[in-house]
């Protein structure tokens, strides 16, 4: 599959070509990309000192043009073909990635299903013919974790382990324990930060960190490492979890079922734990007539209760494409919907987007020219 042949099927679907500066301030990324990506920016300065990155991926830099050029909340579609930079121990720093972002639209599962089709269009020109697809919904995850009555700091446990059924397996384990502090010292500043809020306890953690002289590059932010102390503050008070909570999340972390399946699948773990779950089970069977719509065939595809985005700004419906040949090679495909990263980019307001990114590199006929 040549560079042509994939700018031509993204521009015939309707998606403007885009390439974003290479170089981006690096702040964006440590604030909103997943650890994953933070820990392996490739980072310099400007004569300023400010500090940018090589760009780590591409979705950020498009909706930051995006709003730079006008109206946010303006319909748009964007496609890409381009190099992004990350460390990669045993592979180059450097590799292609190509996508699309649909941005604006209000109709979201129908947005969701031509997302879907034309990733799914790309990987086959690429030939992925047969690819793994696995599909999740972080909304069906928000919505158990509130009718279980989890607290805030224990659905973010939660939400961060999306991804990998072992990690979301363990993330649930672990909410049956409460956290104590290792000491005696680490009593005390949990018990300070405990006792403001998100924003004493970042600007707490902030001047720590500039007392004890330490730079955070490439890592956690300020205001991520006083999230990760103030839930642990707030887990040495929190209640366990009662065994039938424990018992309703590992059923839908375990949840693996064909695509077409999966509503009705919630609606029975929802109905035994009386949850209620009408309106997102409502918009996954919209998502799915959509789907249809567009010939996919839903049989094949995985739904998993333990999938989610894993990038930090993903939101609701998320999915990825693996080769069966080697599904341990990571994916070939991700992508999902990202409905607030607009507003963590400064919009003032949240803005329906959906996109897919595609490693070249990953598909069986990536390496043509």
């Amino acid at each position: 599959m040549s560079r042509l042949a994939i700018r031509q099927l993204i521009e015939t679907a309707g998606y403007r070509l885009s390439d974003p500066p290479i170089l981006q301030p690096a702040d964006v990324f440590l604030d909103l990309a997943g650890e994953d990506i933070r820990t392996r920016l490739f980072t310099t300065q400007d004569a300023d000192g400010r500090e940018l990155c090589l760009r780590p991926e591409l979705t950020i830099p498009v909706c930051r043009q995006h709003i730079d050029n006008g109206d946010p909340a303006r319909r748009a579609n964007y496609g890409y073909l381009g190099p992004v930079f990350r460390h990669r121990p045993t592979d180059s720093g450097e590799f292609l990635q190509a996508g699309v972002e649909s941005i604006g639209r209000t109709d979201r599962e129908a947005a969701d299903a031509e997302i879907l089709s034309l990733a799914l269009s790309i990987a086959r020109a690429g030939g992925l013919i047969h690819p793994k697809v696995t599909i999740g919904d972080t909304a069906v995850l928000e919505r158990f974790c509130d009718g279980l009555g989890l607290t805030a700091h224990q659905a973010r446990r939660l939400r961060r382990s999306v991804g990998e059924r072992a990690r979301m397996e363990e993330a649930v384990t672990a909410l049956a324990e409460t956290c104590g502090a290792s000491d005696a010292g680490e009593a005390g500043l949990l018990a300070a930060i405990r006792g403001g809020g998100p924003d004493a306890a970042r600007a707490l953690v902030e001047d720590l960190i500039q007392l004890a002289g330490i730079k955070a590059v490439g890592g956690r932010t300020a205001g991520e490492i006083a999230e990760r102390f103030l839930d642990k503050a707030e887990s040495m008070a929190a209640p366990a979890l009662s065994r039938e909570a424990l018992q309703v999340l590992g059923d839908l972390v375990a949840l693996e079922v064909p695509f077409n399946e999966a509503p009705e699948a919630v609606v029975a773990l929802a109905s035994e734990a009386g949850i209620a779950i009408d309106d997102v089970v409502a918009a996954m069977e919209a998502r799915l007539a959509a789907c249809a719509e567009r010939g996919m065939d839903l049989a094949s595809m995985t739904f998993s209760g333990a999938y989610g985005g894993r990038l930090d700004y993903y939101t609701g419906f998320a999915f990825e494409f693996r080769n069966r040949e080697d599904v341990l090679a990571g994916p070939a495909v991700s992508g999902g919907r990202f409905d607030r990263l607009m507003e963590l980019l400064g919009a003032g307001r949240s803005v329906p987007a959906i996109g897919a990114a595609v490693w070249i590199d990953r598909l069986p006929r990536g390496n043509e020219p």
